[in-house]
């Protein structure tokens, strides 16, 4: 199920921004869900103007065995959520893209709709998967950073991501894709620490994937 909130609250003044929220909740309800919502409020108890574009890992338990069997390529690149996002960031003006997570159904297909539309991206980074597969940098019982240092291919050859090698590629694949694009070049990225910050910045071991001018440190608050 998708879901498109709006919100309720106008604001009148030169700092109005139209700010489409993008997040995609996992099976299992988390602390990402939680921040979503915290900024969605701290936003429109700012004046702004929230959008709220979301979908749900649940939606995969109704999903015919046809559409299942297309979810490793979805998790890529999901031809509905970009055409979703494009026609919300037309039709409501919308003057800046916030995204959370992405995985499973979104997929990073909103990261080119939102380019494509001339509006600015900002993806917070919750976890280590723009380096790490299984988003935590550590495997068995110790800290893990392989995939930086020697390539992609060890999460797969550890099948990193929930023990399984084909789900890891899918991961890695797809990794490995939009870095090629260059997409990530062009996005702006929040980190909680500036040790995630640094981490995250390790993507550039071999060349330059991220502009660490456009990568800032804002922690997670608490009303």
């Amino acid at each position: 199920m998708i879901n498109i909130i709006p919100s309720a609250k106008q604001n009148n003044g030169s700092r109005k921004q139209k700010v489409l929220l993008i997040h995609n909740y996992y099976q299992i309800p988390g602390g990402e869900d939680t921040v979503v919502a915290n900024e969605k409020k701290l936003l429109e108890d700012n004046g702004h103007e929230v959008i709220l574009y979301t979908r749900s890992n649940n939606e995969i338990k109704s999903m015919g065995r046809l559409k299942k069997l297309m979810l490793p390529f979805m998790a890529i690149y999901n031809p509905r959520s970009s055409r979703d996002v494009k026609k919300i960031i037309q039709t409501e003006h919308i003057d800046i893209v916030h995204v959370h997570n992405t995985l499973n159904l979104i997929s990073p297909s909103v990261y080119y709709a939102a380019v494509r539309c001339g509006v600015p991206v900002v993806q917070t980074v919750h976890n280590y998967r723009f380096i790490c597969p299984n988003a935590m940098l550590y495997r068995g019982g110790e800290v893990c950073e392989d995939c930086v240092e020697k390539g992609l291919g060890c999460a797969v050859r550890h099948g990193c991501y929930r023990d399984s090698k084909a789900q890891t590629l899918i991961l890695v694949i797809s990794s490995m894709i939009h870095r090629a694009t260059g997409i990530y070049g062009r996005m702006n990225f929040i980190c909680l620490t500036e040790f995630n910050r640094q981490k995250l910045l390790l993507i550039n071991k071999k060349k330059t994937i991220i502009d660490p001018a456009r990568v800032f440190v804002k922690p997670n608050f608490t009303f």
